[in-house]
């Protein structure tokens, strides 16, 4: 007997809860609020008066034709996410869109990115109809198939969106912009979904399909422009024919750069003569301890006496030679070859930085 109540309890339950099946895209309980209206007016006893009227407290009234009670869609809506490098969401309300600033290695960002619209739509299979360079582009239809309500109904929804692109006469910046312009559903299953919040989360998904296809591009961009700065270093000479390592860098950058390379080895700069290009130095093998807690001074790394040493750079805007003189005379072409490698690798590690 207690076995039939508790089966028929929940064959109950399951009647009741089939009943009241709420799609996902649809609010639950009381719409009473959706019939309210404003109270008669306060009328006053006989022989009294009401105070003086103020509208202190007065409701608007307001006029909408948007959806209300159980029509609202409560779909959380699909935010813009500027995943891309220099990107983020552009604050203006009622626009699905997002601003790019230009980054280094870009060499012309509008292009660039009206080239990465157009491969975004190209991966999803969405045709373009009409083009305007750099400014505007109109889709074909895009479909997407769903299973709406109870009976898990089929639904198609095709949409056509318009794409714009606003650039500034400096073109470092770039608005791009999704609107849905157009939109139909065919099925068994139309007319069961709201729109609104439906429709601009498709467009935000568009969009942010858009930002991560430029996001990837933008990985090979910063790889090739890693690869680019980093400085060669090769063992040469310099126009006075002493032996002395030769950098693809121009000397407005050799200069600063080896001032962190040349501490880092573990040289102390003392004086330097920048219009003569020369670092006055001394180097110190192993600094050993010391309680002055500001001797911030790099441990030696190279294999090179205790002593003063002159650092001369030499240039052009295109490259540079390095040249280490410990007192009058320059290192020797095999000092040069010994040291390459710990010295090299420094300038390198200091210019990818």
């Amino acid at each position: 007997m207690k076995f039939s109540q508790i089966g028929i309890f929940c064959i109950t339950s399951l009647a009741l809860s089939a009943c009241s099946f709420t799609p996902r895209e649809q609010a639950e309980g009381g719409f009473d609020y959706t019939k309210a209206e404003l109270s008669e007016p306060v009328k006053p006893a006989p022989g009294k008066q009401l105070p003086t009227p103020t509208n202190r407290f007065a409701v608007p009234e307001t006029k909408t034709d948007g959806a209300i009670g159980k029509n609202i869609n409560i779909i959380a809506p699909v935010l813009v996410r500027a995943t891309a490098a220099g990107s983020r969401p552009n604050q203006t309300i009622g626009m699905t869109a997002v601003d790019f600033s230009e980054l280094e290695g870009m060499d012309d960002l509008p292009s660039f990115t009206w080239q990465e619209v157009k491969e975004t739509l190209s991966r999803k299979g969405i045709s373009i109809t009409e083009e305007v360079a750099e400014q505007r582009l109109v889709t074909g239809w895009h479909s997407q198939r769903l299973e709406v309500g109870e009976d898990e109904k089929e639904v198609v929804i095709e949409r056509r969106y318009e794409v714009k692109m606003d650039v500034p006469n400096h073109r470092r910046l770039v608005t791009l912009q999704v609107d849905l312009i157009d939109k139909r559903e065919s099925g068994p299953g139309r007319g069961v979904l709201p729109a609104g919040v439906a429709d601009n989360n498709a467009e935000a998904a568009l969009l942010n399909n858009m930002i991560n296809e430029i996001a990837i591009r933008q990985q090979g961009i910063f790889k090739a422009a890693e690869e680019a700065a980093v400085v060669n270093v090769e063992p040469s000479f310099n126009d006075d024919g002493f032996p002395a390592y030769k950098v693809d860098i121009g000397f407005d950058t050799a200069w600063p750069l080896m001032a962190d390379v040349i501490e880092n080895l573990g040289f102390e700069i003392e004086d330097l003569n920048q219009s003569k290009g020369m670092y006055y130095t001394n180097y110190l093998n192993d600094t050993g301890f010391s309680l002055a807690f500001w001797n911030s001074r790099s441990e030696g790394k190279l294999d090179l006496p205790d002593g003063d040493y002159q650092i001369n750079i030499k240039g052009d805007d295109d490259e540079s030679t390095i040249t280490i003189f410990s007192g009058d005379q320059p290192l020797t072409a095999a000092d040069i070859d010994r040291l390459y490698g710990p010295i090299a690798a420094e300038i390198r590690r200091r210019s990818a930085l």
